[in-house]
């Protein structure tokens, strides 16, 4: 099957002036090994680091910066189904799909957020809870 490379690989016109960050894509196990791991084996923190890493885009570092990678384990761990499009919602979302958010804390530490360097509503400065109080006076439109 054609990959996207492959594409640009067949026009003459590409430009060579591309982003050349480096994509930590292809440095991680293949996604693939999610379905070859058992429960078992995800019950080990770093297999579940790095199975996660495969499947999010995000390397093991910043899995663990973000403070969920331990809930997060635990919270699949709980779970009997393995399904790496949960683990992926987990990851990006807080939650594991059709169920509320982990913890008070996973939503506003979600992926989703570093994807497009955002910030949770309501959860960064002015801080969480900022709207129950008056504005301040003098700030003028």
């Amino acid at each position: 099957m054609p990959t996207i490379d492959d594409h640009h690989d067949d026009h003459d016109h590409h430009d060579d002036r591309h982003d050349h960050r480096h994509d930590h894509r292809h440095d991680r196990d293949d996604p693939d090994d999610f379905e070859g791991a058992d429960h078992d084996d995800l019950a080990d923190f770093d297999a579940f680091l790095r199975v996660s890493a495969g499947l999010t885009g995000f390397d093991e570092t910043e899995l663990r910066d973000t403070g969920m990678a331990h809930e997060h384990h635990r919270t699949l761990l709980a779970r009997r189904v393995r399904d790496e499009h949960a683990l992926i919602h987990l990851w990006y979302v807080g939650a594991w799909p059709g169920e509320p958010p982990s913890s008070p804390r996973a939503y506003d530490r979600g992926l989703m957020w570093r994807t497009f360097q955002g910030a949770p509503p309501g959860a960064v400065a002015p801080g969480h809870g900022s709207w129950a109080e008056a504005p301040q006076q003098g700030g003028g439109r």
